[in-house]
């Protein structure tokens, strides 16, 4: 499936770019009213909506809401306190991190004229039409966006829709962004933040990939491991071509951190131990948070992360071979769009395989998997 581009959106090159623009300040800012204000006019929708949780607790770390009509606050908190009865929300549920809806493609609405839900939210909210992106779903986190138009607009197009695919994946590094920053800001300054990090590796190095500050976990766990070296003062993989590569990412992002523009880059390795180490590298901002290093560098995060073993845990479900594959590969991030040429079967097909893991492992989510998986995992 070929992604759209500008050709095929009703913004110019020039407004995407500004578009995009803004999401990627509004990472560092927190401040995403411009950028609901922004995709509302693009998609010349009613209003726009963000949120981040923390699955583990009860109110968003992020909720913006931005309209262009008046409506009452008291029916505002109602959908707050009922969003998970949402009839799209039920749709939305099994999509995969990084995919972007069209529910009405996958429900009418109609049939649920008389329901509470529907007579006292979505009519007064005129929230009939909706676009969604799926932001963060980890089992940690979980994070979407959403565009509404009332039951007298006329229905999306295909080009709002493809803008919508064009936004998520910048949206989905921005939240993450966003979220990652959410810690750095409780401190005085970014060099306090890094050296208190004890449970992954959080590096800061120049173009050159010269280690500028490093955390304590960096220094005692990673300085001289099967895949990486830190004992030169470089940071540097062991494997060549893995090495190359890591170098030009520290290169293009250290580039990148005096021009607002924001991005992040990764590799994955396994050891002979059946970790895994994945190394993130993005642009160290120079705002009123990055303040401490004068030249371009990159902020480098390096995670280890225990192999999963599916075979136990599709032996312990009762999983069939193919709902295994699927479960690993939603795991992996995949969308069950793209997955549907993978595994050479349609889009509903995939989806009655997912309930039918739900049933197995007896969760009613995306979101319930990937905790039942992380709690499998410890």
């Amino acid at each position: 499936m070929t992604a759209p581009n500008n050709k095929h959106i009703k913004l110019t090159s020039r407004q995407l770019s500004a578009l995009i623009g803004e999401i990627y300040e509004a990472a560092l800012t927190g401040d995403w009213s411009q950028v609901l204000d922004l995709i509302i006019h693009a998609t010349q929708s009613n209003k726009a909506f963000l949120f981040l949780q923390k699955v583990s607790e009860p109110q968003p770390l992020l909720l913006e809401f931005k309209s262009n009509f008046d409506y009452s606050a008291e029916i505002l908190k109602d959908y707050q306190n009922r969003m998970f009865e949402d009839p799209f929300y039920q749709i939305s549920k099994n999509a995969t991190e990084g995919e972007s809806l069209n529910l009405n493609d996958h429900i009418d609405i109609s049939q649920h004229k008389g329901t509470y839900f529907y007579d006292n939210i979505i009519e007064p909210m005129k929230s009939h039409r909706v676009l969604a992106g799926i932001l963060v779903r980890d089992g940690e986190h979980e994070s979407a966006y959403a565009v509404n138009r009332g039951l007298s607009d006329p229905d999306y197009d295909q080009q709002d829709f493809n803008l919508i695919q064009l936004l998520t994946p910048h949206m989905m590094r921005a939240i993450k962004t966003f979220n990652a920053l959410e810690l750095y800001k409780n401190y005085v300054n970014i060099v306090k933040s890094i050296l208190d990090q004890t449970d992954k590796g959080i590096i800061v190095c120049n173009q050159e990939g010269t280690i500028l500050l490093s955390n304590k976990f960096a220094k005692e766990n990673l300085a001289s491991s099967a895949v990486l070296d830190l004992t030169s003062g470089k940071l540097i993989l062991t494997e060549r071509t893995d090495n190359k590569r890591l170098q030009s990412y520290i290169k293009q992002c250290s580039v990148l951190a005096f021009s607002g523009i924001g991005g992040q880059v990764a590799i994955i390795k396994n050891t002979a131990e059946q970790d895994m180490v994945v190394i993130s590298v993005s642009p160290l901002k120079h705002n009123n948070y990055y303040s401490e290093f004068e030249q371009a560098c990159c902020l480098v995060t390096i995670t280890l992360q225990q192999t999963f073993n599916w075979n136990i845990f599709s032996t312990e479900y009762r999983l069939t071979k193919r709902e295994s594959q699927l479960v690993q590969a939603i795991y992996s991030k995949k969308k069950l769009s793209d997955l549907t040429g993978v595994f050479n079967i349609s889009y509903n097909t995939l989806r009655t395989h997912l309930q039918s893991v739900f049933r197995k492992v007896e969760v009613n989510s995306q979101t319930e998997l990937m905790i039942k998986i992380n709690m499998f995992k410890n």
